[in-house]
């Protein structure tokens, strides 16, 4: 009735290098989209490292870079109160000196809303504001970090050189510039 009919297959070395090239292209792909699946994070560089790349950066003159480090930074997980701080005020460094003074104020606060005592996110902040010639906040933020830094001779001097600008602009009465206490570098060239 039925007749067996007898297959047989004779593979030539063209079909049998297709099987072959098939069985791994499908075996890599299977690889590629479990790994994927798993998503199997890549380890970060250390902080330390991402900090230097950054400075770099800024030193160079690239301030768009900086920005994106300290940010990608800013991001991480894990980071203690006062490594966010000095990572909002590396940023707002980056931006004061890439000419967004707005934008490095906010960096500014935001590192003293981490560290409210953080004296040179102070500083910074008043030398922008005092910059953008909002004295008063200026004058507040350099007394400030002048308070909390009293041996840190930069942040007397700027606050003298407010003052003086101050003075002169009719801001302040000229006998509080009179009762500062810091001779400035052109007044020692004097004596």
């Amino acid at each position: 009735m039925f007749r067996q009919v007898k297959s047989v297959y004779k593979p030539n070395s063209r079909s049998f290098g297709f099987i072959l090239l098939f069985a791994v292209l499908s075996s890599f792909l299977t690889v590629e989209s479990l790994s994927a699946q798993m998503a199997i994070p890549m380890p970060q560089p250390s902080l330390i490292d991402t900090v230097e790349e950054g400075y770099l950066a800024h030193r160079r003159g690239d301030y768009d870079k900086a920005v994106d480090i300290y940010t990608r930074i800013i991001q991480r997980r894990g980071l203690s109160v006062k490594e966010r701080a000095v990572s909002y005020l590396l940023r707002g460094e980056a931006k004061r000196d890439k000419g967004e003074v707005e934008e490095a104020i906010y960096d500014f606060t935001r590192a003293l809303n981490q560290w409210p005592n953080y004296p040179q996110a102070i500083f910074f902040r008043g030398q922008c504001l005092a910059q953008l010639e909002r004295f008063n906040e200026a004058l507040a933020d350099l007394t400030r970090a002048s308070e909390l830094d009293p041996d840190r001779e930069s942040y007397h001097t700027n606050l003298v050189l407010l003052k003086r600008r101050m003075a002169t602009a009719g801001l302040i009465p000229d006998e509080e510039l009179a009762q500062a206490d810091i001779r400035l570098p052109e007044d020692l060239m004097r004596d």
